[in-house]
């Protein structure tokens, strides 16, 4: 019976929800303890609390893909909890960052409900974890499924927090803000060229992503890959959307605080998470059952779309 209720995708939906619910709210509820904390710092543990909500919600159901969506949902919270809480009017690099998170996270979400399944599938990724160290699961699972990915997307969102809020406290030391504006846009046609390229970041992801389902749709052989479209000029695609597009976060804010380059350890945290843990767990698992693809991984490029290579 338990079964056949977690194989509805209705039910596992409705689940999901609740747990989302539950994790904001106990986000909130942490949030609103660490009151006298300085903000970033107050809404990184709510942000925490949300996570460990999630991970035990998993713990429970036995599926950590319980987690899946927190990577785009969460920022669909904090960039509109950002701009409220700046107490000033709504500027333009609040318009940037709500349109550009927006339209990457709304379009990241659909895509998870589009393919997952129900709470009666788990990842492959996180069974294979499990097999491999059993002994190691709890952390593994608390630690590198769940709070991990929490923290580099945060890092990765501290751009925008900075620029939307106009807290310069990172930069203090170094006294280099102290005449800032909030209205200066000397560096506007930056802040406007990290705006299209956040744009053309999703576009990419939902391209990859449409051949990659299509492929998969028409593939009657389950040893071949997909080496056409984007997929021939890069292997992972969608992953380089998703580097892109936080790069992309980046950019905006330098339009305008330039001088904050310490908010630069987020976009390279998320290209260091992609390039030694995401995209090698992915190549490993791939090459397993398709043997063909150890000569395409030779002739195209890992990330950034580029000429193939003639090496045989």
């Amino acid at each position: 019976m338990k079964n056949l209720i977690f194989k509805s995708r209705a039910f596992s939906f409705f689940i999901v929800i609740i747990i989302y619910v539950a994790a904001f709210f106990g986000g909130f509820f942490i949030f609103g303890l660490s009151g006298s904390l300085n903000p970033l710092i107050a809404f990184f543990l709510a942000d925490i609390a949300a996570t460990v909500i999630v991970w035990l919600a998993g713990i429970v159901l036995k599926n950590s893909s319980v987690y899946d969506p927190y990577w785009s949902v969460a920022p669909l919270v904090f960039i509109p909890a950002w701009i409220a809480s700046a107490k000033e009017q709504f500027l333009l690099v609040d318009l940037l960052f709500i349109i550009a998170v927006f339209v990457w996270g709304l379009r990241l979400t659909v895509n998870w409900a589009l393919r997952w399944k129900g709470l009666g599938q788990q990842d492959w990724r996180y069974t294979m974890l499990r097999e491999k160290s059993p002994k190691m699961w709890f952390i593994t699972n608390l630690v590198g499924i769940n709070v991990m990915p929490t923290i580099f997307v945060y890092l990765a969102l501290i751009p925008a927090y900075c620029a939307i809020t106009r807290d310069l406290s990172l930069n203090a030391p170094l006294q280099l803000l102290k005449d800032w504006q909030p209205q200066d846009m000397a560096n506007l046609p930056a802040a406007i060229a990290g705006f299209v390229i956040c744009i053309a970041a999703v576009a990419i992801q939902a391209i990859a992503d449409r051949q990659m389902d299509n492929f998969k749709r028409d593939a009657h052989d389950k040893s071949m890959y997909i080496d056409s479209g984007l997929w021939r000029y890069s292997r992972h695609p969608n992953y380089f959307g998703e580097v892109l597009f936080w790069w992309g976060i980046w950019i905006i804010q330098m339009g305008f605080i330039p001088q904050l380059w310490i908010t630069l350890i987020g976009p390279v945290s998320m290209t260091l998470l992609f390039l030694f843990i995401s995209i090698p767990m992915m190549e490993n698992h791939i090459a397993a059952s398709k043997p063909g693809y150890i000569t395409y991984r030779k002739k195209v490029s890992m990330l950034i779309p580029w000429m193939r290579s003639g090496r045989k």
